[in-house]
């Protein structure tokens, strides 16, 4: 185990049993966070914090510190305002999770901002499993986040996520490009913004996230991005709706007051450029829904012609969640196109545990490639029974505007062996009869205790 792994471990075992595992985080990365910058400025508090960090007043000495490095919102209170002096962190704890952070040993490491920002991603992804369900908002699993960002392909320009958590759908998106974007994110809880531009400082972005519900408090009404990529809650219910003004300009469809899905929708549309693209994970639900609102808002981006491509996911992708999910990509300037390329990946994956699937290096490629040769126009087989199949629009249209899938590819064809079926009939009629056979023993037996 690598030594950055190892000494993470131990801070969490600090952890254990003062605080709930979800909250690690908060006070963990924070720590990694100053003594990064202490070490980019040559300002010498990392030394000084680890010289007093045996003395009475640490926890202020940190805060005050945070508070220096992070920025200011002005519509709420410091999301990092007092972290460790109102935490119910013993002193003794904090004391030794500054004494972990600084064995961490970053002088062999060329980059420090990639040594220092692949513990962060550690950190974060190592306890998603303890985050749970908070109102539908899930962990988004890396293979997720790098079959998103991969098929989103952003070129340069701004990147919007709306729901943007930790920041993970940027930092995949800056180092998948290469090329200098501008990233803005919105996120209703106050501690995870903190992370998030720690996160983004870390990995050097040029990044604005703004504090708010993003449903009925959209921070950026003007905006155009070149690309949307998010995960927003899945099926929230009492999100709100009635606080929606008659006038919002992003809607266009019908108003779906028990399910924010089409919503989260119709908010991505708004604020794309003309020639914007977006990606985004939706529960399976969705692409099927005959509900009134949702149907109507689904039949209008059918009319649009902005949907582009959908992706049918494994199950057991996220943690915490059963509900089966799918990934949407519009392209507003796709032009006079008329099909839709529909890849059903459910079959694709490996299991790393009885709950949870990721998708492989190969399986993000291959669905990437076909994605992308579409795009581009390519002479290629795209229509493979059970995996892809490019639809006319007017084929959905008939299909009521459903838009899974798997009604489009239908089910593969599996050619068997005769040999292989004859073999494993034979072993299932071996485990009968010794399952009959045991259980005639078993009541022969009950029967002669019984006389």
């Amino acid at each position: 185990m690598d030594n950055y792994e190892s000494n993470l471990f131990k801070t969490a075992n600090k952890l254990r049993g003062k605080i709930p595992p979800s909250d690690y985080k908060f006070y963990v990365l924070p720590l990694v966070f100053i003594r990064y910058m202490s070490e980019k400025n040559k300002d010498g508090v990392w030394e000084k914090i680890t010289n007093e960090c045996n003395q009475d007043g640490i926890e202020t000495l940190l805060d005050n510190e945070l508070d220096k490095i992070l920025p200011k919102f002005e519509q709420i209170k410091s999301p990092y305002e007092n972290i460790y002096s109102e935490s119910n962190l013993p002193t003794r704890t904090i004391k030794e999770l500054v004494c972990l952070i600084n064995e961490i040993d970053t002088n062999n490491q060329e980059e420090k901002v990639d040594y220092l920002g692949r513990i962060y991603e550690y950190f974060i992804g190592n306890f998603a499993a303890t985050e749970g369900n908070r109102g539908g908002e899930f962990f988004t699993p890396p293979s997720i986040v790098e079959l998103l960002v991969q098929m989103l392909n952003p070129q340069g320009g701004i990147v919007y996520d709306p729901a943007c958590g930790t920041g993970g759908m940027f930092i995949q998106s800056n180092k998948y490009s290469g090329k200098k974007m501008k990233f803005i994110g919105q996120e209703q809880n106050c501690k995870t913004i903190m992370l998030a531009y720690m996160n983004g400082v870390l990995h050097g972005l040029d990044l604005q996230i703004k504090n708010g519900d993003t449903l009925l408090n959209d921070c950026f009404n003007d905006l155009k991005a070149d690309y949307v990529i998010s995960n927003p809650p899945f099926n929230m219910k009492d999100w709100g709706s009635e606080h929606l003004l008659p006038s919002d300009p992003r809607v266009f469809g019908t108003i779906n007051k028990n399910n924010a899905n089409y919503m989260w929708v119709q908010h991505f549309i708004y604020h794309l450029k003309d020639t914007g693209k977006a990606g985004f994970v939706i529960s399976n639900g969705a692409l099927t829904s005959s509900n009134e609102a949702d149907l109507d808002t689904r039949k209008k981006m059918i009319k649009q012609n902005i949907i582009d491509c959908v992706v049918q996911l494994p199950d057991k992708m996220f943690l915490g969640t059963a509900i089966p999910s799918a990934l949407i990509f519009l392209d507003k300037g796709r032009g006079v196109k008329d099909k839709i390329l529909f890849i059903d990946a459910s079959s694709l994956g490996e299991n790393v545990s009885k709950t949870q699937k990721v998708l492989l290096e190969n399986d993000i490629a291959r669905i990437c490639k076909i994605y992308h040769d579409y795009q581009k126009g390519k002479k290629v087989k795209y229509n493979e029974k059970g995996y892809s199949w490019v639809a006319k629009v007017s084929d959905v249209v008939k299909n009521e505007y459903k838009i899974m899938p798997s009604i489009y590819t239908g089910v593969q064809e599996k050619i068997m062996d005769s040999v292989i079926v004859e073999r494993e009939i034979e072993e299932l009629k071996m485990k009968l009869i010794q399952q009959i056979k045991k259980s005639n023993e078993i009541s022969n037996s009950i029967f002669e205790e019984l006389i």
